[in-house]
C-alpha cells in the first residue's frame, strides 16, 4: 500500500540538529524544503545545555522561511536577553508575525538562524523541531 502526503493526518514534525557556535559567530541551517503546503503548528528549540540570559549580549534563534531562498519571512524567535535555557528542556518559540506567516508553500526553505547582539551568546548544540499539518 502506498501512502499520499495528501492521505496523512495529524501533525508531521521535522527536526534538525544546530552544532555549537563560540559568541558571536552567527549560523543558519536548513531544516526542510517542503513538498507540500503546511499550517506550522508548533515550533520548539532544545538546546543540549543551559543558556544564560544576558541582556546586552546575546544570541537570538529565528526560525525563517527562506521562500526556495528568495524569501525572509520570520516565523518565530526566542532571544537569550532575558530568560534562562536549560539543558534538554524544550522551549516553545514566540510566532511572528499573522496567521499567513505560518502557512508556508510548497518549495519552500524553512531554516534555524542564530544571530548575535553585542559581542553575542555561544550557543551550545541542540535540535530545532518543528511541527506541521499538510493543507
Amino acid at each position: 500500500m502506498t501512502v499520499k502526503f495528501d492521505e496523512l493526518r495529524g501533525d508531521i514534525t521535522y527536526g534538525v540538529t544546530v552544532p555549537p557556535t563560540a559568541a558571536g559567530t552567527a549560523v543558519e541551517v536548513p531544516i526542510i524544503r517542503l513538498p507540500f503546503a503546511a499550517l506550522i503548528t508548533e515550533i520548539l528549540w532544545i538546546p543540549s545545555a543551559a543558556m544564560a540570559a544576558n541582556a546586552s549580549n546575546y544570541a537570538t534563534l529565528t526560525v525563517r522561511n527562506r521562500q526556495a531562498g528568495a524569501g525572509n519571512i520570520a516565523i518565530a524567535s526566542r532571544a537569550y536577553n532575558a530568560g534562562n535555557g536549560m539543558a534538554n528542556v524544550p522551549e516553545v518559540l514566540a510566532q511572528a508575525g499573522s496567521n499567513e506567516t505560518l502557512m508556508p508553500a510548497a518549495g519552500d526553505v524553512l531554516t534555524a538562524h542564530f544571530t548575535h547582539t553585542g559581542t553575542g551568546l555561544a550557543v551550545p548544540a541542540g535540535l530545532v523541531q518543528i511541527k506541521l499539518r499538510i493543507r
